[in-house]
This record gives C-alpha cells, sequence and structure tokens, in this order.
C-alpha cells in the first residue's frame, strides 16, 4: 500500500450510519412493490440495461453508444426504415431486421408501433425498446428521390453545448518558476482546467445528414479537435454517400471496422450481421475515424462500395528518428511532450467492397490499402520488448478478405476470412525489410435458434500473429485482431415465465507473446447471468463473471531471478434490485463484488450503491440522486459501477481503496422539447488517502467535486 493510503481510522460508527442508509433505500424498495406503478420504458432505461450487461473492462464500444443516441435523438420511420438502420440496434438480430421489413412490404404501412404485436419473433422487450428509436409514421413524401426543398423543410436541427467545471486544481495546473518550467516544460499544461465541447446536426427523413463537432479537453490550449461530415442515403442509385469524416465496417471487421464493435454479451444475440457499411463520424473522438469520401451504389441486387481517405495522426518518434515507435490514440495535447507528437504523420487509406445477398445467402469481397507517411518500426530487440516481433512495421499495408452468410429457417451461420500483407520497415543501412509479414485470420459464427425460447451460439476465431490489419476491429480478447485464437459458446433463454437467463464460456490462446507475458499463454471466461421480472414495475439482476488469464510472475531462488506464466484470476458478481415505486419515482440498489488471485496475492472490492430517479412524464423533467459506498484493498480489485450521465456520455466509473461516491443530476426543459439544460454535480470523498491521483493529475485532497453542464437545443 503505498504512503498515501495511511489514514485507516475511520470511524466504524460512520460506517454504518452510510450501510444503514443504504440498506434503508433497499427495504424501502421492496416494500412498495405493492404500490408500484407501470412506467414506460425510457432512453435512461436503456442505458442502464446496456451498463448492467456490460463491465467497463468488457463496455459498449463508444461508437456503438453515440450511433445509438443519434437514433434516439432523430427516430426513424418504420415505413422508410432500411435495413442497415435496424441493424444498428444491439438487441435486434438479422432475423428480426428482416421480419420488421417483410411486415411492412407485405401489409403496407404500420399505422401504430401496436403492429409489431403482430410480428411473431419481437418480443415485448423488443417492442419496449424499440419505442426509443423508431416511429410509425405516414411516408410524407413518396417520391423516389425528394426534392430539396422538401428535404429542407422537414430537417430537423440540434445543437449541443457542454463544459466541464472541476472544483480543485491538479498539479498540471500549479504555477511555477520560470526557472522550473525552462528546465521541466512538462511539468504543467498548456491549457486550463475546463473541458468544452460543441456540436450540431442535420437530419431529414432519413436522406441527408450533415453536422460538424468541436472540442477542448481539459489542459488543452483552445479547440485541439474539430470534425465535419455531410451524408445522402437512398437516393437513386446511391444507397449512402459521405463527405468529411466517416466510419465504415465491411464483412466481420477482419480487414475494416472503424465503427462499432459489440462485446461478449452482445454477440449472444449479435450474429449475422456482415457488411454494416458506411456511418457518420458525430462524435468528438479524435482517433478510430476515416477522413475524405466514401460511397455505397446500389448495381441491381449488388452494393458496390469505394472510399477514400486522408488524414493527419498522433505518433511517437524512435530516438533514433527513423521511424514511429507508436501510433498514439488518446487524442489528448495538454503538455509540450503530447502537443509534439500531435498530426506528425499522414495516413492514406483507400479500398473497396462488394456485397451480394439474397435473403438465404450473402457474400462479399472487401480489400483496404493503407500507407504511412513515416514508416513503423517498434523496437523489439530486448527480452522485455519481444512480444511486438510480430507488431505492424513498415508504411504499406494491404488486407483482403472475403466474407460468407448462410441463413436457415433456424440456423444462422456467418464469417470472414482475411489475408494481410505487410512490407516491413526499410532498413536503410541493409535497404532489405525488416518485419516483412504475410498473415491471416478468421471469423465464423453459428447461432442454432432451437426454439422461441432459447438460443445456442458458437463462435470460433484464429488470428494469426503475423496477420495485420489497422483498420480491423473484431470479436476476441485482444483489442487489435491478431495473435489469438478462441471459442465462444453462449446460450441465451426465456423458457421461464419471467426469467432471462444468458450465459457464456469463453476458451482463447495466444501464440505469441504479449506484454507481461514471455511465453505462448491461455485463458478461460465465464458469465452467468439471470435477470428476474415479476412484474413491469420490479426487476432483479443476478450475474457472475470470471476471467482468468497467465501471466508472468517472477520469484528469485538461490539468487537467481527465474519468470514462469502463472493465472490471475478475477471474479466478480452483482446484485441488483431495480424497483418502480410510483408513477414517476424509481430506485435501483446495486452491490457489486471482486475478488482478484494471484500466485499468493488475493484482494478483494466492494461498492453497495442506491439511485433515486424522479422523472415528469409529460414535462420531461428529470432529477437523478446516487450514493455509493466502496472499499477495495487495491485499484487492482476496483469495481466498475454506472451512474447517470449526460447525454453523449457513457457514465461508468470505477471505485478504488475506501470512500463515498454522491452524484445529482438535473434534466429541465427549459422551452418545451425544445431547448434543454442538464446539470450533474459530483463528489468522491476517500476515508484512507490524502492526495488523489499522481504526477500531473494528482490533487493534493482526499476529495473532488466537479460539475458537468449541457444545454441542447432541439429546433
Amino acid at each position: 500500500m503505498s504512503q498515501n493510503q495511511t489514514n485507516t481510522n475511520y470511524p466504524f460508527e460512520m460506517k454504518n450510519q452510510i450501510l444503514f442508509t443504504i440498506a434503508f433505500f433497499l427495504l424501502l424498495s421492496v416494500s412498495n412493490r405493492t404500490f408500484a406503478q407501470s412506467i414506460s420504458f425510457t432512453w435512461e432505461d436503456f442505458v442502464e440495461q446496456m451498463a448492467d450487461e456490460n463491465d467497463e473492462e468488457y463496455s459498449v464500444d463508444p461508437e456503438l453508444f453515440e450511433q445509438l443516441l443519434e437514433m434516439h435523438s432523430h427516430p426513424l420511420n418504420i415505413n422508410t426504415i432500411s435495413k442497415e438502420d435496424l441493424m444498428v440496434l444491439p438487441f435486434l438480430s438479422e432475423r428480426k431486421a428482416d421480419d420488421i421489413i417483410a411486415y411492412v412490404q407485405s401489409n403496407g404501412e404500420m399505422a401504430s408501433l401496436g403492429e409489431l404485436m403482430f410480428i411473431n419473433s419481437i418480443s415485448k422487450e423488443d417492442r419496449d425498446k424499440l419505442r426509443l428509436f423508431i416511429t410509425a409514421e405516414p411516408v410524407i413524401v413518396k417520391e423516389h428521390v425528394p426534392s430539396l426543398d422538401k428535404l429542407l423543410k422537414y430537417a430537423s436541427h440540434e445543437a449541443v453545448m457542454r463544459s466541464d467545471i472541476p472544483f480543485y486544481t491538479k498539479a498540471g495546473y500549479r504555477q511555477y518558476a520560470d526557472s522550473v518550467l525552462i528546465e521541466s516544460p512538462n511539468k504543467v499544461y498548456l491549457g486550463n482546467r475546463f473541458h468544452h465541447s460543441f456540436r450540431y446536426s442535420l437530419s431529414s427523413m432519413n436522406r441527408i445528414f450533415a453536422g460538424v463537432q468541436m472540442d477542448k479537453d481539459a489542459g488543452e490550449h483552445g479547440v485541439d479537435h474539430w470534425a465535419w461530415y455531410a451524408m445522402v442515403k437512398n437516393l437513386g442509385v446511391v444507397h449512402r454517400a459521405i463527405v468529411g469524416n466517416y466510419r465504415i465496417s465491411f464483412g466481420q471487421g477482419l480487414a475494416i471496422n472503424t465503427a462499432a464493435k459489440f462485446g461478449k454479451m452482445m454477440m449472444l444475440s449479435q450474429t449475422g450481421r456482415m457488411d454494416a457499411g458506411i456511418s457518420k463520424h458525430s462524435s468528438t473522438a479524435e482517433y478510430g475515424f476515416l477522413s475524405g469520401g466514401a460511397a455505397t451504389l446500389r448495381v441491381g441486387g449488388v452494393l458496390v462500395s469505394a472510399f477514400a481517405s486522408y488524414r493527419k495522426g498522433d505518433g511517437t518518434y524512435r530516438n533514433d528518428s527513423l521511424g514511429m515507435s507508436s501510433l498514439k490514440t488518446d487524442g489528448l495535447h495538454r503538455t509540450q511532450l503530447e502537443a509534439s507528437k500531435k498530426g506528425n504523420l499522414g495516413i492514406t487509406n483507400i479500398g473497396g467492397n462488394v456485397h451480394w445477398g439474397n435473403g438465404i445467402m450473402q457474400a462479399s469481397a472487401t480489400i483496404v490499402a493503407t500507407h504511412l507517411s513515416v514508416p513503423l518500426a517498434p523496437a523489439h530487440n530486448t527480452n522485455s520488448t519481444l512480444y511486438r516481433l510480430y507488431n505492424a512495421q513498415g508504411d504499406d499495408f494491404a488486407v483482403a478478405s472475403i466474407a460468407y452468410g448462410l441463413r436457415l429457417k433456424s440456423i444462422a451461420f456467418t464469417g470472414e476470412t482475411a489475408l494481410s500483407n505487410a512490407e516491413g520497415f526499410l532498413n536503410a543501412e541493409t535497404n532489405t525489410r525488416d518485419g516483412r509479414q504475410t498473415g491471416w485470420a478468421t471469423l465464423n459464427t453459428l447461432r442454432w435458434q432451437m426454439n422461441s425460447s432459447n438460443a445456442l451460439t458458437i463462435i470460433g476465431r484464429m488470428y494469426g500473429a503475423k496477420f495485420v490489419s489497422l483498420n480491423g476491429k473484431a470479436f476476441g480478447e485482444n483489442s487489435a485482431v491478431q495473435n489469438e485464437q478462441g471459442i465462444f459458446v453462449g446460450w441465451s433463454s426465456r423458457w421461464l415465465r419471467h426469467m432471462k437467463i444468458d450465459t457464456y464460456a469463453d476458451w482463447f490462446h495466444f501464440p505469441w507473446l504479449k506484454y507481461q507475458v514471455s511465453n505462448k499463454s491461455y485463458g478461460m471466461e465465464g458469465m452467468a447471468q439471470a435477470e428476474y421480472t415479476p412484474s413491469n414495475c420490479v426487476t432483479l439482476l443476478m450475474r457472475y463473471r470470471i476471467k482468468t488469464k497467465e501471466r508472468d510472475y517472477s520469484y528469485v531462488i538461490n539468487n537467481d531471478k527465474l519468470t514462469q506464466l502463472r493465472y490471475k484470476t478475477n471474479q466478480n458478481f452483482k446484485l441488483q434490485l431495480n424497483c418502480a415505486v410510483a408513477q414517476q419515482l424509481s430506485l435501483r440498489t446495486q452491490l457489486t463484488g471482486v475478488f482478484t488471485h494471484f500466485e499468493e496475492k488475493d484482494e478483494k472490492g466492494f461498492s453497495i450503491a442506491e439511485n433515486i430517479r424522479w422523472q415528469h412524464q409529460s414535462s420531461k423533467t428529470r432529477l437523478d440522486f446516487g450514493i455509493a459506498y466502496f472499499d477495495t484493498d487495491s485499484y487492482d480489485a476496483r469495481v466498475y459501477a454506472y451512474e447517470p450521465s449526460l447525454l453523449y456520455s457513457f457514465g461508468f466509473t470505477s471505485y478504488y481503496y475506501q470512500g463515498i461516491r454522491a452524484t445529482l443530476l438535473a434534466s429541465v426543459p427549459i422551452v418545451k422539447d425544445s431547448l434543454f439544460l442538464t446539470a450533474k454535480l459530483g463528489a468522491t470523498h476517500y476515508l484512507n488517502k490524502e492526495t488523489i491521483g499522481t504526477g500531473l493529475e494528482q490533487i493534493n485532497a482526499n476529495h473532488r467535486e466537479d460539475l458537468q453542464v449541457q444545454l441542447r437545443w432541439k429546433m
């Protein structure tokens, strides 16, 4: 334990008061079950449900969250919606999306979303969630290509401004003498401690879209990032076309996927997806997107896509200046050192895709070529860096893939196989290429819908250690599509009344070295979750997850330092009760625990939290109050939890050491259905620490408070 963790004599009586208060709310939520009334399923409920099913370590992809919020803010008409739009929704399988499209085509326009009841594959849970993203409206403009006047007439606009205001000062914002800064220029941040962002978007009839985003992170000097896009959909032969910043995904993501990635929990229902295609980059994220132009044309029953992109990227130069040791992807430019890495290489991507499908079978082919203006040359000449031997090297990369799918009555099979080629780093002394390599990868999924209540999912992947895909992002344990083999088996059941059961087991193997793993290694993850809903106003969720992976363990025998692989095991559990105690009032009580084991070291942690939400159904005024007590042995035993947050931010936080966290969020409509003000006040008080954070982020206090303010204008 560090020297900052010295005060362990916190009064026992106060701990008891905290635990008693939270336990009281738990009893209150149970005792009011009889008086509870059913309330409508809201966006906040949906976000919390996603959070319940995904811990931070297995969290929802930020790009997916952005897409979902965009769709919620601008609901699409089910009578004109496309299959690609429906497939963005993580709770819909391809079969369900096809059933919705087929119903509209066979029966004509839906008069209301109540007609979803007549689609057998769409459950009540699906219907509740769909109402957040779609509407049922008459098709006002029935021309195949609406005129520009009509597109502008039915356009909607949204502007969102946000500021984060901390009530503390970190070490990086303190004042130092000029002589100190001359000697240590990276001792301070270049800008002030406030974070600001702005975004504007326009959409019309699900045909045209445009937007601009600007962002300044805390510590940066001035607006550090801005982006824009303009996109059209379903205009004649033009299926989609975009200029500006965009994201793209073809196949299963092996060759290219700069859009959303589904986690293991979501893969229990998200099989059969292929070629999500082109989408706008509407977030303030500063990495992971393309910039230029892309288009998809519909030629008969075939979709033909092409894209080209050039943008500046951040990177760290090697000491010998012969190339980049690594790419910088956090988007932060707060110090002179961070600012020196901004935009110091150019990234060019070109490629295309051809997709064909007939409802039963589908196939697509993708090719992507990438050129870097400065070559990648990560060091791998020592024992501690040998794991980088097969990392991306050089300035030219190419990936080609074939994706395929087959769907019968109850069985769906999809997959993709890809081949990559990396030219390697040109050694000027020998005039040869170091790291030149060719590798392959394959990802295949089988889903068996055994009956209306049970489904089995099997996913196999083999990502070669020599496979290099700079733009790839696919299902797996690693963040990169490389050096991984595994088999995933999942089962989802709705067989028991009022009970939803999801479970999976994932076995994985890493054929080559990894960071802090000096040999080939193995691992396993298992999860079981049950959600019991006896009524519309009470839900009890129980989950257990275990994950174990090999890593280096060093020890000394006879003055010799030896290293062997040992399993590090993490176990966590969650027990959560949601209860609507009145039409406008709901409670959420959550108990979370973590246990870690690595050789002779065992650590544990837990948190207990209560959230109270009041929301007025007609005015949309909303108040959220949350309080949590946490106690963990160390940062390694940290506990993840969700807390309500502002729009366009996913409110995951982690608790570690010992303390109390309280939040108050208020959302008030200044002008009904048009202008909204949202503010969140958060406070964390540590009971066994005198300072918070380290380095430039250090706060010389055992507490921190901050305020987030957001103004949203819909026109």
